[in-house]
């Protein structure tokens, strides 16, 4: 009589890893401010989607990415100072 299969927290994880990059979806690591994170925490229980990255999905699909400019990118370095 064989032992059952104990589930393999790690195996799981790489077949949950490989499912998604076959659908095309990568991870990235994000450093962002506490405040950063507190509005896309907001935003996913106001839409109640499952993730953070539901969040950042749902706003990068709705931006007009061509009204993003330079200039935008710049306000951020002025906050960092």
């Amino acid at each position: 009589m064989s032992m059952p299969r104990t589930r393999n927290r790690s195996e799981d994880a790489a077949r949950i890893r490989a499912r998604r990059r076959a659908e095309g979806l990568l991870s990235i690591e994000a450093v962002l401010h506490r405040d950063e994170i507190a509005a896309l925490d907001q935003m996913k229980a106001r839409l109640g989607v499952a993730s953070r990255s539901d969040v950042l999905r749902i706003v990068l699909a709705k931006v007009d990415q061509d009204a993003i400019t330079p200039a935008d990118a710049a306000t951020l370095s002025q906050s960092a100072a």
